[in-house]
């Protein structure tokens, strides 16, 4: 009888544990799906073009528009575009999008962990950020490639009216355009003067119509940089009509831009480069020098010898990054070995475009950078508490659990 008792008792306590097994446990024993694989594509797009809508793309083929897993571990449930899609591309555009990817048996696999450029890989793209919700879903944003192709030709390259305005020259730009340009002058069939990555829709050609001729010149967008030139090809030339220069009219040749010349005319001015440099004249020959710019809605700065610069920059025991066309960058920017700095978009609270350190506001998520910048990852102990933000996107993590340990609504770790 009491073997019967015990057998009972144990039998009761089998049904019992059997039905007290949470859900969390079948969670636990799912499979890691330890990478993930993304294929995205683009149709192509030209300049001034829109970008597709979500509904356009495919999901389950690589084909036209397409954001694709190709796994029977999980799969692309919905898509949304970060950058606009009613913005106008440009040739070096690269459209951001977020995707979202779920576990397509969660008994089985599951998302565990951290996930980042090591272990997510887009191919057709680059990798931005993840961030997972739950064991089931992953958010992942990216990059398309840039955008490729032809620059637009420059419109309507003209000569402007004759007397005082003789011998210059204008044109018009288009949309995608680079604003970046070569120029060149001819005296018949001769070229005259070669004018390169002229960052402007006017030249004065006259200092150098020093003799008698027919003269006209030709125009076309170019990369504004080296870089450029990976994404963005030459247009064709655009040819302006003639205009003709009596012997009464030659120029003496003063005012060329040949470094030896101190008169400057009216219409030499604005950006001038000296061999891989470049500099702002104002009209009265004088350079900006040592000082801050603003320029077209723009801030450059320029050292004392008027050269504008370049990368990371310290003035006024701030630090400033601007990119290879000398202008201030704002919001976040990735050094070369990886790390990531926030740099003040703001022009009414702090100082716009200098680096922050602390912790940072940003799209409603929270997010830290140390005493030299660097955006903080993994775990980190702040003014005595200890915080996680996610590797590789950064943000603070709030009200979950990373890796058994449980972080409050304020991101704080208990014990």
């Amino acid at each position: 009888m009491k073997n019967i008792t015990r057998v009972m008792a144990w039998a009761c306590l089998i049904t019992l544990l059997g039905v007290s097994v949470p859900f969390e446990a079948s969670a636990a024993a799912a499979k890691t799906i330890s990478s993930v694989t993304i294929n995205v594509g683009l149709e192509e797009i030209g300049t001034g073009d829109t970008l597709p809508s979500e509904t356009d793309f495919k999901t389950n083929e690589q084909t036209g528009n397409y954001v694709y897993a190709n796994n029977d571990k999980y799969e692309v449930t919905s898509l949304d575009w970060v950058t606009s899609d009613n913005k106008k591309m440009k040739l070096g555009s690269e459209p951001k999008m977020k995707v979202t990817l779920r576990a397509t048996d969660s008994d089985n696999y599951a998302f565990k962990g951290g996930y980042q450029s090591s272990n997510v890989s887009i191919k057709g793209g680059n990798y931005v950020s993840t961030n997972r919700s739950g064991s089931d879903t992953l958010y992942v944003t990216f990059t398309f490639k840039p955008i490729k192709g032809t620059y637009e030709s420059p419109e309507e390259a003209d000569w402007r009216d004759s007397g005082s305005n003789l011998g210059s020259a204008k044109w018009n730009s288009v949309d995608g355009s680079s604003d970046v340009y070569d120029v060149y002058l001819y005296r018949g069939s001769t070229i005259v003067k070669k004018v390169e990555r002229l960052k402007a829709t006017s030249y004065n050609f006259y200092p150098y119509m020093t003799k008698a001729g027919t003269y006209t010149f030709k125009v076309r967008t170019v990369p504004a940089s080296d870089s450029d030139s990976k994404y963005g090809k030459n247009s064709d030339w655009t040819e302006s009509g003639e205009t003709y220069v009596p012997q009464e009219k030659v120029s003496d040749g003063r005012g060329q831009d040949n470094g030896n010349s101190s008169v400057v005319t009216s219409q030499d001015v604005g950006w001038i480069k000296n061999g891989n440099s470049w500099s702002y004249r104002y009209p009265d020959g004088s350079y900006l020098k040592n000082n801050w710019g603003n320029i077209n809605s723009r801030w450059y700065l320029f050292d004392s010898n008027g050269t504008m610069l370049t990368g990371w920059q310290q003035k006024n025991s701030l630090w400033y990054y601007f990119n290879n066309e000398g202008a201030m960058v704002t919001g976040w920017v990735k050094s070369s070995d990886n790390k990531w700095y926030y740099l003040n978009p703001s022009s009414t609270s702090g100082v716009e475009g200098s680096m922050t350190t602390g912790w940072i506001g940003h799209n409603n998520r929270w997010y830290y950078a140390d005493n030299k910048g660097i955006m903080q990852e993994g775990w980190n102990q702040i003014d005595g508490n200890w915080y996680y933000f996610y590797p590789g996107e950064g943000s603070k993590a709030v009200s979950t659990t990373i890796g058994g340990f449980t972080v409050d609504g304020a991101g704080v770790w208990r014990k």
